[in-house]
């Protein structure tokens, strides 16, 4: 072999395998047992992208996907506590105790593509690490981890992507948008949560590409348009949402201009409550987006109903516009009206009724709720810090503040 084409081939090699040093620390013990048992077993296995593109970019990854020449049934075979599941494409989840990791055949360019009745093409066709690689959608996401090894393959400079801050599509955008509109939702929250600006090339093709998102089934545009907001990253999100013209589309009420400091703050505590491992319900998020349409209304049909009647129907109102915008999933609009309709019980003074709101299941969201619209109107301070001081005082004192209340009421 001439020096030359050694040199070539040495050059091409390094092209693919990256010196970047990944620390174990933070890879799931579960994870590596995986992979090595797969390799124990004759198969290729690696740790591939979010997880790897985490650790480079400096965040502790929550997930580990793995990605493996071994077919579904061929995993399912070697690990039994696991199982298939997805109609797209058949993935496995390997479990142990109350850790779930993904397991996925490296995949091919579909050949055939044929369409299922919720809308979504079938992608069950199995290929090579490279062909896996180039289905991917961005360069920082095409990267695979071998911790047995310690092989760090990359095989679109998704490494030097990632240190250059840039997020760079694998392939021509339009193309790729064309083949998952999605991809425009995904391109939007990886900017807002690597921080990676969305190159002018790429940000006009997003805005030539919106439109496509029409064609995607419900449930998973839902899916993905909440993922923005629920993955610690929810500020940004809502600027790029609102950029991308796609917040008029889905959630217009967000636009209200009085309303701005509002949502804000609601994104805001909803980062923090992610950033410190804390619940979030996305109804409670939903609420806050919608919360400027059911006050409007609200403040309007006050004055000729009884104040409860009046929000009821702004509610219904507010939700039957929303309907055919995009429809809210049931589940979370019944917790959304729950933390509307309890707003004006935080006023009544009424002994039997305070302990009944308290004890109510959706309390906590309506009382944080309250406590985020007394940021925004002050005439609710009072009745905030008196809700505050009533939850963490004793059996006595809340007798006592209650007759205080009242005493004051009737004086």
């Amino acid at each position: 072999m001439s020096t030359n084409l050694l040199s070539i081939i040495k050059k091409k090699i390094s092209t693919f395998l990256s010196h970047e040093k990944i620390d174990h620390k933070l890879i799931s013990v579960f994870a590596i047992e995986i992979i090595k048992t797969l390799k124990n077993n004759k198969f290729d296995a690696y740790i591939v992208g979010g997880a790897i593109r985490d650790i480079l970019t400096g965040l502790k990854p929550k997930d580990f996907d793995i990605a493996t020449n071994a077919t579904p049934e061929e995993v399912r075979a070697i690990f039994k506590k696991s199982r298939i599941i997805g109609r797209r494409f058949q993935i496995v989840h390997v479990i142990k105790n109350y850790e779930t990791i993904e397991v996925s055949t490296f995949r091919s360019p579909p050949q055939n593509r044929v369409k299922m009745a919720n809308g979504i093409f079938k992608d069950n066709e199995f290929g090579s690490i490279n062909e896996d690689a180039a289905r991917r959608d961005f360069t920082c996401n095409a990267l695979y981890y071998d911790p047995i090894d310690n092989k760090l393959i990359d095989f679109y400079d998704g490494t030097l992507a990632i240190k250059k801050k840039q997020l760079t599509l694998i392939g021509d955008p339009k193309i790729r948008f064309v083949e998952d509109p999605i991809r425009i939702l995904r391109a939007i929250r990886f900017s807002a949560k690597l921080d990676m600006p969305l190159n002018a090339s790429l940000s006009d093709q997003i805005n030539k590409s919106v439109d496509l998102l029409g064609t995607v089934p419900y449930s998973r545009l839902f899916d993905e348009i909440m993922k923005l907001f629920l993955t610690g990253h929810a500020v940004e999100s809502m600027r790029l949402f609102k950029e991308f013209q796609l917040a008029k589309h889905y959630f217009p009420s967000v636009l209200n201009p009085q309303y701005i400091d509002f949502i804000n703050q609601g994104l805001i505590n909803t980062d923090f409550r992610i950033l410190n491992n804390k619940s979030i319900n996305p109804g409670f998020l939903l609420a806050i987006f919608l919360w400027s349409d059911v006050k409007i209304a609200w403040d309007k049909n006050i004055t000729n109903h009884h104040p409860s009647i009046a929000l009821n129907e702004a509610i219904e109102s507010t939700m039957h516009k929303q309907s055919k915008l995009f429809l809210i999933q049931k589940r979370f609009s019944i917790t959304m009206s729950e933390i509307w309709r309890l707003q004006p019980r935080f006023d009544n003074l009424n002994p039997k009724r305070i302990y009944r709101l308290s004890g109510h299941p959706r309390f906590r969201a309506a009382y944080d709720f309250l406590l985020l619209r007394s940021l925004h109107d002050k005439s609710l301070n009072t009745s905030a810090a008196w809700w505050t001081n009533f939850m963490s005082a004793d059996e006595n004192t809340k007798s006592e503040m209650i007759q205080q209340r009242n005493t004051k009421k009737y004086a």
